[in-house]
């Protein structure tokens, strides 16, 4: 025991803290990750070590924000640029995001990465809200890729994604044609020129401008390229990412965070919850279904009703995309949010801490901090 002391120096929670916030105000990230870590040894479940962390990782990624937006501003730094884009996509900083690789696709015109980053952007966008402008832009920013690089494979498998996903067969073929003269004999591609080929029937008179409108109309895709595309898929995950899912969700539930919580895939079915439901929460009358009509809780209701008529609202009003928001009442308070699971939902007693409550959601979910709601 007096061994296990000395580790901690005999260090009570308070003196913990005040150890890490004197190396975070010298902004010595390491040695305020350092101290509070060993706090974890002592306190485990301490709710103020995990917000802790959570301010270290802010600031740390702040200072690093900093030098790079110098370096973009003085410099106009390709490297700097990507390194920035990609801080502001770790930290949820989802608009400074996209207004970095537009400016980064304005000044660096000639350059493939950024309409490649661009292009990629709003793919994502599209496969998760069906915005017909999003899948028009990323078409735009891909193809202008495609011809600054000729013989890049990624844009073209980008491409082929978008085609796939809205039933644009001849164009998918065009895509898929293309990759095979570029990329040869290489036998990891094959399999996916296979599944893209597979139950292609290519149609005379194919317009990709109907069809993403047809899609968004519809709320839904023809196809799921997630099959085939390797990358991370917006949606229902694989069996080991849904218990990845569901011990975020439970883990919330245990350390007091929530009351109850609910994470529910782009098709609407759930896929992970956790804690006790309330009985004040009608999910029936709200989702639009009958009662036991589809798997999950009366939040799980509550939680498609909102995201689905939110996401609706910000579309109409041309506010980009749904990324959270709030609901009070009798249950006490409910977040909804967007995630890469699809959307996620969370409750906690009245006077709950909403954007709090968001964020360790999100970051129990997808192991990323929060944005607040909007």
């Amino acid at each position: 025991m007096g061994l296990f002391s000395g580790m901690l120096g005999g260090s009570s929670l308070d003196a913990i803290l005040a150890r890490a916030r004197r190396s975070l105000a010298q902004d010595d990230f390491e040695e305020a990750l350092s101290a509070v870590q060993k706090g974890f040894l002592r306190y485990p479940e301490s709710g103020v070590l995990k917000d802790m962390v959570l301010a270290i990782r802010r600031a740390q990624t702040r200072a690093g924000m900093s030098e790079l937006r110098d370096r973009v501003q003085h410099d106009q730094d390709p490297e700097a640029y990507e390194r920035l884009i990609a801080l502001y996509r770790g930290a949820g900083m989802v608009a400074e995001m996209i207004r970095t690789t537009e400016t980064y696709a304005e000044v660096h015109a000639n350059r493939e990465q950024p309409h490649l980053l661009r292009g990629e952007q709003l793919l994502e966008a599209f496969l998760g809200d069906v915005r017909a402008r999003d899948g028009r832009e990323a078409i735009d920013h891909l193809v202008k890729a495609a011809s600054l690089k000729p013989d890049s494979v990624t844009p073209r498998k980008l491409l082929a994604e978008l085609y796939y996903a809205i039933g644009a067969d001849r164009a998918l073929l065009g895509q898929a044609a293309a990759i095979e003269r570029l990329a040869g004999d290489d036998e990891i591609l094959r399999p996916m020129l296979d599944a893209m080929r597979e139950g292609a029937t290519p149609r005379a008179g194919e317009s990709v401008d109907a069809l993403l409108a047809r899609a968004e109309v519809d709320g839904a895709l023809v196809r799921d390229p997630f099959t085939w595309s390797g990358r991370k898929r917006k949606g229902a995950g694989s069996p080991e990412e849904e218990g990845r899912v569901q011990a975020g969700l439970e883990r919330l539930v245990r350390v007091g965070d929530a009351q109850e919580a609910v994470a529910i895939d782009r098709t609407g079915e759930v896929v992970g919850e956790a804690g006790e439901p309330c009985a004040t929460v009608d999910g029936g009358a709200a989702d639009g279904h009958e009662a036991g009509a589809v798997r999950g809780s009366a939040l799980a209701g509550v939680a498609r009703s909102v995201a689905r008529s939110v996401k609706a609202q910000v579309r109409e009003l041309d506010l980009g995309a749904f990324r959270s928001c709030i609901v009070e009442g009798p249950f006490g308070v409910m977040v909804v949010a967007d995630a890469t699971s699809g959307v996620v939902a969370a409750r906690g007693p009245r006077g709950t801490d909403p954007h709090r409550l968001t964020e360790r959601l999100t970051v129990a979910v997808d192991g990323v901090r929060g944005r607040r709601a909007s």
